[in-house]
């Protein structure tokens, strides 16, 4: 059997896999649906699970994961009205608007370390957290649970921080 076929049939697998997740649509309701919260695990020198998170005022929730995780696929779910409410209450909790904008603050952390990307969009205002994973406030550790839990534990390995 000649080694072209087999490359083509790679190669083609390759495109469509690399396509699903670009060519993902958001299916809501409501086409003005908005991005109220977003999560993204970044990569560090080891094995750490590297995915991103995007949940939409509909209740929609978008999962890519990218290294290191069980699932390297887009997948979506529609969570509940309760546990929208619930993420939106914590964000109120743990006062997100009034938090710094990088932890740690006015030092650098240790460049291995993975970092964990919190964006938050409540009404006009919006905020973007970066955790370094040193020396940061456990309310936010707390926050990044929250949000780890409601992705369908199916496709995710979580960060234990």
């Amino acid at each position: 059997m000649s080694k072209l076929p087999i490359r083509a049939l790679v190669f083609l697998i390759l495109v469509i896999s690399l396509w699903s997740c670009k060519s993902t649509k958001v299916n809501s309701s409501n086409n003005n649906d908005i991005v109220f919260c977003t999560l993204e695990r970044t990569p560090c020198f080891g094995r750490c699970p590297v995915y991103s998170i995007k949940i939409y005022e509909s209740g929609l929730l978008l999962y890519k994961g990218q290294r290191n995780v069980q699932d390297t696929f887009c997948h979506s779910r529609q969570i509940s009205k309760s546990e929208l409410t619930s993420l939106k209450s914590a964000f109120a909790e743990v006062d997100f608007m009034a938090m710094k904008s990088s932890y740690p603050f006015e030092e650098r952390a240790p460049v291995d370390l993975p970092s964990c990307i919190i964006f938050f969009k409540s009404n006009n205002q919006e905020k973007t957290v970066t955790d370094h994973h040193w020396k940061s406030p456990e309310n936010l550790a707390f926050l990044e649970r929250k949000i780890d839990s409601l992705a369908n534990p199916k496709f995710l390995q979580f960060w234990d921080k």
